[in-house]
């Protein structure tokens, strides 16, 4: 029986290492789940910016009042028909977040 124990110890020793090692795959650092930007709501979506100017894309089927979130003051509303770009002007420095309806 002496013989059976350490045949037993030998083996459950031998299964020991595999363990922690499949465990130490699976506890690998998380994966981060890819990013997928939310589409802005309502109607009016920032396009192409630059210095001094933004588009704003209409992409409803009925004419909208947008502008452009900025620091400071925003710009004023531009109307864009269906489906249509407006652009609208900026102050200097100015670099808009997002589109918004007004």
């Amino acid at each position: 029986m002496t013989r059976l124990r350490s045949a037993l110890a030998v083996a459950a020793a031998g299964a020991l290492p595999t363990v922690p090692a499949a465990m130490g795959t699976a506890s690998a650092a998380p994966v981060a789940a890819p990013v997928v930007q939310a589409p802005e709501p309502g109607c009016a979506q920032l396009g192409a910016y630059g210095q001094w100017w933004a588009d704003i894309h209409n992409v409803c089927g009925h004419t909208i009042s947008a502008s452009v979130e900025v620091d400071g003051w925003d710009p004023s509303c531009i109307q864009i028909g269906p489906g249509g770009v407006g652009r609208i002007g900026l102050d200097q420095g100015d670099e808009p977040y997002y589109a918004y309806e007004c």
